[in-house]
Formats: C-alpha cells, structure tokens, sequence
C-alpha cells in the first residue's frame, strides 16, 4: 500500500479555527478530502492510521458529527472512544476548567495524551452555559495541555469542520470561487443557536476569496472579532465582505446562500449579566420571515442552497426547498463531513 504524501503533512498541529491555516494549507486538506471522498466511493481501503486512537468529548450530544469522526478514523485504520454527555462534566466557572467528572482539563488532556493519539471536543450552548467564548476557552485549555493534536468538533466560537465540508461541496461545484456571490444569512428558528456556524462559514468563505454577503437583522450580529478576520480575508484573498439587513435583498444575484439560525447574542454574557433565554427567543420571534423559500431563491443566480443540518423545517427553510429544490448541497455537505475530517486527521495525527 502506498501512502499519500498529504498523511502526516501537519502532524501535531491542532485544528481549532480555519484561521490558524493559510488558504494553501486548507486547499491541501480539501484536496486530501477530495482523494478520501473517490477512494470511499470505488470502495478502495484507507488504513493509513493504523491503531491510532481518537478520544472524543461530546459535551453536547450529535448524530453527523459523532458518526462521522467514528466511521472516519475507523476507516482510516484507527478506533474512537466516545466520551459522553452523562459523563463528561460541564464547567460552572470559566476558571474551574473541570472536564472530566471532577478531573481537571490539565490532567486529563494529559493522561489521554499518553493513552493514544488526538482528543476531539465539542461544547457550546447549555454545555457552556450560554456564556460566548467560553467554549472555545475549554478548547484552548485542551489544546495547552494535550501532546497531541485537538480537533474543535464545534464550540460556541467556530465549528471548522463543518466550514471545511461547506466549502468542500462549493469546490465541487464551482471550481474557480473568486467572483462568485456567497450569503451567509440568519433564518429563523425557535431555538437558540450558537454563533459557531455562520462564524466558520464566514471565515472559510472570505479565505477562499468568495465575495460574501454577511446578511440578518439587527442585534444579531456576528462577534466583532470574526469581522474583522473577514474583513482582513477579503483584502488578502481578493474577494468583498459587506453585511445587509435585508434577506431578499442579500439573496439578489447570490451564487450560494447559507440561510442559518443563530441567536442574538445580547441576551447572553459577557453581553448580558444573566441568560435570558425567554428575551432571546421572544426577539427571534419577529423575524419569521426570514425563512428559506422558492420563491426567494427565485431572485438569486440560480443559487446552491446550503445548510449544515439539521434545519428547522418551517421555519428556516420550506420542505419544498429542503426536499425539492435541485441546487440543495444540503446531504452533499453532511456527506462531506466524513471525508473532510478523515483528511484533519489523517494530516494532524502524530
């Protein structure tokens, strides 16, 4: 068996936000992705992992990702050992950073590192109790003290492998991407949503010199943090970044639309001193109309539709959207989960 050269190609390095990797490392992952994805369809066997081990904390519960990471470093040749909910222990202060029942992160992320090979997480919502950015700082503390690499399976912040499968199925439709209109756009939902979603697929969208469109209503904007990286993207990879308030307006001439719920962060800390889900939810409740239909898509440029499931039926986007619009990358993105993830780590595993 002859083993690619991409194996190993960022051995050690952690995988925590797309913008820790230049446009022609993650162009090499999604080329990695590319060769995984044809050799799974002929059904040629992967083991280039051989008996490593992938640790996974799920903080919250996931059916995509979960399966997709398990199914991944299986076919690479590798073993998951899923770590779950009932067990893993939620932080109550930020400065606790308790992980594992009453383990601290600093032990644990230790102790893993000598019991195998890369530790994955995913934490965000109740599990970090609706304070933005805390997530990402149990990521960050796993990543201080692990000797070997951590893969951000989706925090409060980003969630980068689910940017890398988006922009996967975009290169699979549209080879040459600069000059071509991408919307990341609020929908609405009954729920409250994490940040993590439209902030990756900003980034990702920028870093690949796409010209987006940043659109939702006001007091749902973005962490001022990511703006500024996709303001900074666009200069440095030659394509636009601009945010609207108007959905239909923002679809106009689209080439790609990503109509995504997120929720306003006002209501939570550090912008709110308490959470008030009942405030989020009942300020969501004004802009149901934001909502996916043929109708809208009719004003855009024959655009892809995309969404990283699940979606809310009904109130993101129609079932004759989700079902029966014939641009929907919607299961080529969940598809694109498995292979792109099987590239991170067959790059980042020691």
């Amino acid at each position: 068996m002859v083993i690619p050269r991409y194996v190993g190609a960022l051995k050690g390095k952690d995988f925590l936000n797309t913008q820790d990797f230049s446009q022609e490392e993650l162009k090499k992952i999604l080329d990695a992705a590319d060769d995984l994805k044809k050799k799974f369809k002929s059904k040629v066997p992967t083991p280039y992992l051989p008996g490593r081990t992938l640790f996974m904390f799920f903080y919250n519960r996931s059916l995509r990702t979960r399966n997709s990471f398990e199914a991944g470093i299986y076919q690479l040749g590798g073993h998951a050992h899923f770590l779950s909910p009932s067990d893993v222990y939620t932080p109550t202060l930020p400065e606790d950073m308790e992980a594992y029942k009453t383990e601290a992160i600093s032990d644990v992320a230790r102790v893993l590192s000598r019991y195998g090979d890369t530790i994955a997480i995913r934490i965000y919502g109740d599990a970090a109790k609706w304070i933005i950015g805390r997530g990402h700082k149990v990521m960050q503390e796993f990543a201080k003290w692990a000797d070997v690499p951590v893969i951000n399976m989706e925090d409060d912040l980003y969630h980068p492998c689910q940017a890398m499968a988006d922009i996967m199925a975009v290169r699979e439709t549209e080879p040459k991407l600069k000059g071509k209109k991408f919307v990341v756009s609020y929908a609405y939902s009954g729920g409250l949503k994490p940040l993590a979603v439209p902030q990756s697929t900003t980034l990702v969208a920028t870093q690949f010199g796409m010209d987006v469109v940043l659109a939702h209503p006001k007091g749902f904007e973005l962490e001022d943090s990511v703006i500024n990286a996709a303001k900074e993207n666009a200069k440095r990879y030659g394509g636009s970044f601009e945010i609207s308030y108007d959905m239909k307006e923002a679809f106009e001439g689209a080439d790609f639309v990503y109509p995504k719920a997120w929720s306003p962060k006002q209501f939570v800390p550090p912008y709110s001193k308490t959470v008030d889900k009942d405030g989020a939810s009942a300020y969501q409740a004004k802009f149901k109309d934001w909502i996916t239909t043929n109708e809208l898509l009719d004003v855009t440029n024959k655009a892809y539709y995309m969404h990283c499931g699940p979606a809310d039926r009904g109130q993101e986007v129609t079932d004759e959207v989700l079902d029966g619009y014939k641009r929907s990358l919607y299961f080529e993105e969940a598809e694109n989960r498995l292979h792109a993830q099987k590239a991170i780590m067959a790059m980042v595993m020691p």
